[in-house]
């Protein structure tokens, strides 16, 4: 009788854990580089690279990026994934203004990050961007949805990791 309580408490122990494996929460820490071939509706040109430092709920997103048509740039963001508006200084136009909200998706299994951008007190954009990594850990996709006044539209990165 006490052989097959330890066993039974056994696979309930077993069972635990990996159910608690299972809801941890994604981490995309790592240095990455744009997959040209997979990725699409990008500028034309686009070579991208990021070096990603991600503890707890914060994201620090360290990317290069170059295009025929912009030339080089180095941009630096970092968001915390507490899903509370916090105010930006957006790239474009000079005199704008952005609020930003970052928060985990369901099960914590990738992250969603929304630009509101303003001028004058007016909408003039806004841009959600959808984080999920590959269950490998290998590559990881931004799904990003633009509104502006050119219209709506989708473009979606895939990075590979770079060992």
């Amino acid at each position: 009788m006490n052989n097959k309580k330890l066993f039974f408490g056994f696979v309930l122990l077993l069972g635990l854990l990996s159910f608690a494996s299972a809801f941890q929460k994604t981490n995309f820490s790592g240095n990455w580089t744009l997959d040209k071939l997979k990725s699409f509706s990008n500028p034309a040109g686009l070579e991208q690279s990021a070096t990603i430092t991600h503890t707890g709920d914060q994201i620090k997103f360290d990317t290069k990026l170059k295009t025929t048509r912009g030339g080089e740039q180095a941009v630096v963001e970092t968001y915390t994934l507490d899903g509370k508006e916090t105010e930006f200084k957006p790239a474009a136009p000079p005199n704008a203004t952005g609020k930003r909200t970052a928060s985990w998706l369901p099960n914590g299994r990738g992250v969603l990050i929304r630009d509101e951008i303003s001028v004058d007190g007016k909408v003039v954009a806004t841009t959600t961007r959808k984080w999920t990594l590959a269950t490998d850990g290998k590559s990881f996709t931004v799904d990003y949805f633009t509104d502006n006044a050119n219209g709506s539209f989708e473009s979606k990165r895939i990075f590979n990791k770079v060992e």
